[in-house]
């Protein structure tokens, strides 16, 4: 059996609590070094995960290791040079969101997988596109055709959100602070769902106490054609989303997921034809209301089981999985590195529009 050899760059919490876990899982693939600049850090992770090899220096570690996955979870500014010199030496590369914090970085990146695209593969993380609820919705608008009208995602934290609330972290740092770490995933999922974006309106508030964040709260309005899409994103929630609670409105049916509690529902016409309001039966109100309520139980049920069963399986790990595919098997992902880029694109524009507003107050 064919397997590959990955490369961890970055041995924070992002390697630890997430990728390193993710590639644990999966047969095909064995992390055989880890590499970062505190190379007490890269002990640690070594020792923790049975990693083989430990490196402080990233040029030595392309020199010295044979070609595989350079898995970068370093921070958004260094993405551009670790990216393409991984690319340059002939590794495939995943490479954490946000892809780079400016367009130009991502266009040098983009350019260097299109010099290589013969023979390298480059994932670009968009994990929340492979959790199972988003996974379930994009099957359901596939399989039943549904005509889509309009995305609602709202996005939530807690105000002790661990990023948001160390004054010293660095996504502070990054254009749009904390909405610069983490709006890309909103924006992703819904161009998935609804097409490419054109952002109508951006909204943005404090109410959290933390002197160190200019704005906590944000809403956009985007559009897609004649569809049209929402992204709220909260720092101030009483219950944080797993990952994201989304509300896709079609024509023949309207689908929700809960990621506050992990419902998932599915609801078709109450009517045919087109009978005044006060015509729809209580009986019909009644059945329609009982069948919601056993979709949610049979949901809360299924996600039950599969965390007692240990059968849930993250989103990085079933990206992984399809990214391991693909090189494999020769297999097309199930969104490609120029749909990313094109999400990218949105997202410095929705962070260029934040911090106009708010040097402007």
């Amino acid at each position: 059996m064919d397997r590959l050899s990955i490369l961890m760059v970055g041995a924070g919490d992002a390697a630890n609590s997430m990728h390193l876990p993710a590639w644990r899982n999966i047969k095909e693939a064995d992390v055989v070094a880890v590499c970062d600049v505190n190379r007490e850090s890269a002990r640690k992770a070594a020792e923790n995960w049975k990693i083989p090899r430990v490196y402080g220096d990233f040029d030595e570690l392309l020199e010295k290791e044979q070609a595989g996955i350079v898995d970068l979870c370093t921070p958004p500014a260094t993405h551009a040079p670790l990216a393409i010199s991984a690319m340059e030496k002939g590794h495939h590369v995943v490479l954490e969101k946000p892809i780079a914090m400016t367009l130009e970085e991502t266009r040098r990146i983009y350019e260097e997988y299109q010099r290589k695209s013969s023979e390298l593969r480059l994932c670009v993380i968009q994990n929340f596109l492979f959790e199972l609820p988003i996974m379930e919705i994009r099957s359901l608008v596939r399989r039943k055709r549904i005509d889509v009208l309009g995305v609602d995602i709202r996005m939530l934290h807690t105000s002790n959100d661990a990023m948001l609330s160390q004054r010293d972290h660095w996504v502070h740092s990054l254009p749009g602070g904390r909405f610069g770490e983490c709006l890309i995933h909103p924006v992703y999922v819904l161009r998935n769902l609804i097409g490419p974006l054109k952002i109508r309106d951006i909204y943005t508030a404090k109410r959290g106490t933390y002197d160190w964040v200019d704005y906590d709260e944000l809403y956009a309005a985007l559009e897609s054609g004649d569809k049209f899409g929402s992204i709220h994103v909260s720092f101030n929630s009483p219950r944080w989303t797993m990952p994201l609670s989304v509300k896709l409105y079609g024509k023949q049916s309207i689908l929700t997921f809960d990621g506050t509690n992990s419902t998932f529902i599915t609801q078709g016409r109450l009517l045919d034809g087109y009978l005044p309001e006060v015509q729809i039966s209580r009986t019909r109100i009644a059945t329609d209301c009982c069948r919601t309520a056993l979709q949610i139980m049979k949901s809360t049920g299924k996600n039950a089981a599969r965390v007692i069963g240990g059968r849930q399986k993250s989103g990085h790990e079933n990206l992984f999985r399809s990214f391991v595919s693909s090189i494999l098997q020769r297999e097309e992902m199930p969104y490609t590195t120029e749909e990313a880029c094109e999400a990218h694109k949105t997202f410095v524009e929705a962070l260029d529009r934040l911090d106009k507003a708010s040097a402007s107050r």
